[in-house]
């Protein structure tokens, strides 16, 4: 398991600037294997690693710049990690005046780390940053507009699934429904049964930093957006 896991991310045991800053633990990478919470969708997960900070804000610079106008304030949005791991995304999304930032996770361990990072970072504006330990396919999603952001969490089942139940609560609730899919091996189930409209796919190179820390060693991802129709 530990070689595999070294194959894969050679640069798992890297400390991350953005934890050296903040004191948080977000980085390496878990296999699915150690992820095991005895529930059904455990077989669907694709492990644990967080986003490069420096991708994360030229995506979400990306995105801003196609929101419509009668809600193009990103503080009328809710953001949601879907899959949010040890609560990397959700801390970054902090940094920007979003009306909620929600991270969902299913194993417990992660999401205890997750509470304990927003609690070291955000003392002071934790009250709208909420970490909720549950299978995203059972999640009840909040009114819009929505962000929702996935850093390719899952199995292509599971994001049809989580795509089918979005654009349900989409269709029922006022505001845009956005999609923000870090490495989209899995865009098809967006897309095939016409929920989701692509607006966009780039590659986008990390910072010096970002690609010294990368667990995986890697120095860029690719990053698509989406908009429910």
């Amino acid at each position: 398991m530990a070689s595999s896991a070294s194959r894969i991310a050679p640069n798992r045991e890297a400390l991350h600037p953005f934890d050296r800053r903040f004191g948080t633990d977000t980085g390496g990478y878990l296999p699915p294997e150690e992820l095991v919470t005895g529930l059904a969708h455990d077989a669907l997960n694709y492990g644990y690693s967080a986003i490069a900070p420096s991708v994360f804000r030229e995506a979400l610079r990306r995105w801003t710049e196609t929101l419509l106008e009668v809600s193009g304030r990103i503080k009328a949005y809710s953001f949601v990690d879907v899959g949010a791991g040890k609560g990397r995304a959700i801390l970054l999304a902090a940094e920007q005046p979003f009306r909620k930032v929600i991270g969902v996770e299913l194993n417990p361990d992660l999401a205890g780390i997750a509470r304990r990072n927003v609690g070291l970072s955000f003392e002071r504006s934790k009250a709208r940053i909420r970490v909720v330990e549950e299978d995203a396919a059972n999640f009840r999603w909040p009114r819009g507009p929505l962000l929702v952001y996935l850093y390719n969490p899952f199995d292509c089942s599971l994001i049809q699934q989580i795509a089918e139940k979005v654009a349900a609560a989409g269709k029922s609730s006022r505001g845009p429904v956005d999609l923000l899919y870090v490495n989209p091996t899995c865009a098809h189930a967006l897309t095939a049964k016409g929920f989701f409209r692509h607006l966009w796919t780039t590659k986008i190179v990390m910072d010096a930093a970002d690609q010294k820390a990368d667990p995986y060693g890697t120095d860029s991802d690719v990053v698509s957006a989406f908009r429910l129709r």
